[in-house]
């Protein structure tokens, strides 16, 4: 992701048209837990190391003009207010909570990645097309899945999906009795909302439990996780749908790596004592690189390169109109303001490798999802493409149901609570879920009125 974000700077910087004769610099640090981040955020909102917060907009020129990052919901939502009360302009590449897109509460911040809304009506989207009704949604204690769990529950309503079972796991969780409950509640379509981490456990806890035959509905966040396809015993748990962005190459990015690869020399920071020797990244206060391989860092997950990208992007074309830039030059005199910058980034609407960059009003992206399902039986796994979403300019939803091989000999796996009832029976109501009935033979001389919510349902 780093070095996305570089490649992106310096593919500017290299630029003639975009800002030309202007130099981006940066600044970055490691966000590494949600509580202890206060010192950067509060050094890149201050002004020669103070902060007034009654400053005028117009008289305010704090450190930075607008931040990307950081990757999650929780550590985003944790930082957002000191920024936003700013008017700083926030481009996020990684939170979906669609809590963020209430501007009267984060009014700069903006988004390359879609919201929970749209990833959970995707969700639901596929669902239904397979025709399932029982389900269980798991997550873990953050505000991704908490989000992504109480739209769920919103946007199910008069769709007749039942929500059989869900819980929000913690890391130290039963994972293997939540499972069991699954499996004695014959639930076969299980969604993990998730960041990768809560994902991880639950899909390896399923492997050791010899959980088996399900359908298996991946979040964005671990859809396209380059360590669990490879995880032995992974065919066995059944089939791995995910949710990802429609991916775009980068071009140039690999040769910039192999570039940058080659003239760095890979060794362990000797002067941090606390960095192990097994470690593969360095702490923020190493000044040296890492020890990955070029190979390594082009062949990791994919997901957010291209959010990235354009949340750098995103920046530099709005800098471009504030400094009122011409093919030639830009407007030296322009003190630019980080209000200045979000007013002209909400107006953006530019091609960037072959999609449109732009926000709506709540400052999310146009939407554009690929369906994929795991290939675990290859080596190494693919991630087979096997469906679309888009919502722009009309809503288009498809799946190829050929390209999917099911773990159940081929035929599409069965997830409802009641097998639907024959001609000549009605529905008797079996428990709480409407998803859940015994099949009662009509009367004699009766009929079933389809027409009633109750028979659509």
């Amino acid at each position: 992701m780093f070095q996305v974000m570089r490649f992106a700077v310096e593919e500017i910087n290299n630029s003639t048209t975009l800002l030309p004769n202007v130099s981006l610099g940066y600044e970055i640090f490691d966000h590494c837990s949600d509580t202890n981040n206060f010192p950067s955020v509060l050094s890149f909102i201050s002004k020669n190391g103070s902060i007034k917060p009654k400053e005028k907009l117009n008289n305010y020129q704090p450190k930075v003009i607008a931040l990307t990052g950081p990757y999650g919901s929780t550590g985003t939502i944790t930082i957002a207010p000191l920024i936003t009360m700013d008017l700083i302009p926030l481009v996020n590449y990684g939170a979906s909570s669609y809590a963020l897109s209430n501007k009267l509460q984060y009014p700069s911040f903006l988004r390359t990645v879609p919201s929970n809304k749209d990833l959970i009506e995707m969700i639901i989207h596929i669902i239904q097309w397979f025709g399932w009704n029982w389900v269980a949604f798991l997550g873990g204690q953050d505000d991704y899945s908490e989000d992504g769990l109480s739209l769920f529950n919103k946007y199910i309503r008069n769709t007749g999906i039942c929500l059989a079972y869900q819980e929000t796991l913690s890391q130290r969780a039963n994972y293997s009795l939540t499972l069991k409950k699954i499996d004695m509640l014959n639930i076969n379509v299980i969604v993990v909302f998730a960041v990768t981490q809560y994902a991880s456990n639950i899909i390896k806890a399923a492997i050791a439990n010899n959980i088996q035959g399900k359908v298996w509905i991946a979040s964005e966040a671990w859809a396209m996780n380059q360590q669990l396809p490879r995880e032995p015993g992974i065919g066995k748990i059944g089939t791995v749908i995910g949710i990802t962005e429609r991916l775009l190459s980068l071009p140039g990015f690999n040769e910039f790596i192999y570039k940058d690869r080659g003239t760095t020399d890979a060794v362990l920071c000797e002067a941090d004592s606390e960095v192990k020797n097994n470690s593969k990244t360095c702490n923020q206060d190493c000044v040296c690189g890492t020890m990955l391989t070029a190979e390594e860092i082009i062949n990791e997950n994919p997901t957010f390169s291209y959010a990235i990208y354009a949340a750098i992007y995103s920046i530099a074309h709005a800098l471009h109109n504030v400094l009122q830039c011409d093919m030639n030059e830009c407007s030296k005199n322009t003190a630019v303001k980080p209000y200045m910058l979000l007013e002209q980034i909400k107006k953006l609407d530019f091609p960037l490798n072959g999609r449109q960059v732009k926000y709506d009003e709540n400052g999310d992206p146009t939407v554009s999802f690929a369906v994929i399902r795991w290939n675990t039986e290859t080596n190494p796994p693919l991630f087979d493409m096997v469906g679309i979403y888009d919502k722009n300019p009309e809503i288009t939803f498809t799946i190829n149901n050929s390209l999917l091989s099911w773990h159940n000999n081929g035929s599409v796996p069965f997830s409802n609570c009641s097998v639907e009832c024959k001609e000549g029976f009605s529905r008797e109501p079996d428990g709480y879920h409407s998803c859940c009935f015994l099949c009662k033979k009509c009367p004699r001389n009766s009929y079933v009125n389809y027409s009633r919510e109750y028979f659509k349902r």
